[in-house]
């Protein structure tokens, strides 16, 4: 089989091919045979070596496949041959280890797919559960409020817009292009701002009829969040849920007390979850009860063959991926 492997952090060409034999699943573990392998930020940050959370080296890149199961280890009585899993690195010890054509994993690591679920669309859940618990555990949104959501047409920007609406909010989102404008609206966003082309600021005081927005969603930080904060409403919350922007350059103590509007700010991490195993996998059972409804529309933009990994790398850290990019046998 192939499967993906990093001995040495750096640019997506550091990616290995190899060809290894098929593992063989051990008590308590299953086979997956993938079908579909998600690729996101994560796995980019994994292969470069800033991953806050790295696991050891060499390392395969890779937070979730989507695929089927070909062979159960002794001692396992939850899962059977011919089932389709959706299985992710956010129920085992170390992230990574999904570019392969097959994995072997333990069967609490796996999730049972209806067969309505599409496998492709199962291979962006990883998307759909940080944002899931953005949701529903780091804020508590009423129906009718608004929400700003910068990188609005990427693969989390999907998520974030599909559970915003399920949730009965108004969504503001933010784009970099005409093209990814297109695409927000299409993803359902009720208004779209072009920064390339519009004052951001402008815009929202306009949409909001200068009340400002109840919530604003940011990947970025850093330097980003005395402005943003400017664009929250009364009582409004800034969640950041990356740190692609590095620190900020104030003191944002001094910056939220200056501000009339009381603002709130929470650095959103997936990893509060790693040890709360049960809420973890209760929201993952929740969003693929959500997707078997219908009630969740991933757009793939891609699916590249697993030879291609380096490729996909280049694609997702140009900006030019709208959506979800997948990897396959």
């Amino acid at each position: 089989m192939k499967r993906i492997e990093v001995r040495k952090p750096g640019p997506p060409g550091v990616m290995q091919l190899l060809d290894v034999p098929v593992p063989e699943p051990q008590a308590g573990e299953v086979l997956v045979k993938a079908h579909a392998i998600g690729v996101g930020i994560p796995d980019c940050m994994i292969r470069a070596g800033t991953y806050a959370w790295m696991p050891p080296l060499p390392v395969t890149p890779g937070t979730e496949m989507s695929g089927t199961i070909e062979k159960i280890g002794a001692a396992v009585t939850s899962r059977k041959v011919g089932q389709r899993v959706y299985t992710t690195a956010r129920e085992r010890p170390h992230r990574g280890g999904h570019y392969a054509d097959y994995i072997a994993t333990p069967a609490e690591a796996t999730f049972i797919l209806p067969d309505t679920v599409d496998l492709d669309a199962a291979a962006s859940l990883a998307n759909y559960q940080v944002a899931y618990h953005i949701f529903n555990d780091a804020l508590t949104p009423r129906q009718g409020q608004t929400v700003l959501i910068y990188a609005a047409a990427g693969g989390m920007g999907n998520a974030l817009i599909d559970l915003a609406k399920a949730a009965g909010l108004s969504v503001i989102g933010v784009v970099s292009s005409a093209e990814k404008a297109r695409f927000a609206r299409e993803l359902g966003a009720d208004h779209v701002i072009d920064r390339k082309a519009e004052k951001v600021a402008a815009r929202v005081s306009e949409i909001t009829h200068g009340r400002g927005v109840e919530i604003l969603i940011d990947p970025v930080g850093g330097p980003s969040i005395p402005g943003n904060l400017e664009l929250l409403g009364p009582c409004g919350t800034l969640v950041v849920y990356g740190g692609l922007g590095g620190k900020a350059p104030l003191d944002l103590q001094s910056t939220i007390r200056t501000s009339k509007n009381s603002p709130a700010i929470r650095q959103f991490s997936i990893h509060t979850w790693d040890h709360l195993v049960e809420e973890r996998r209760a929201g993952m059972r929740a969003l693929i009860d959500m997707l078997a409804a219908g009630k969740l529309h991933p757009r793939i933009y891609a699916r590249l063959p697993l030879t291609q990994a380096a490729r996909a790398h280049e694609m997702l850290e140009s900006g030019e991926v709208l959506g979800k990019l997948l990897l396959t046998p």
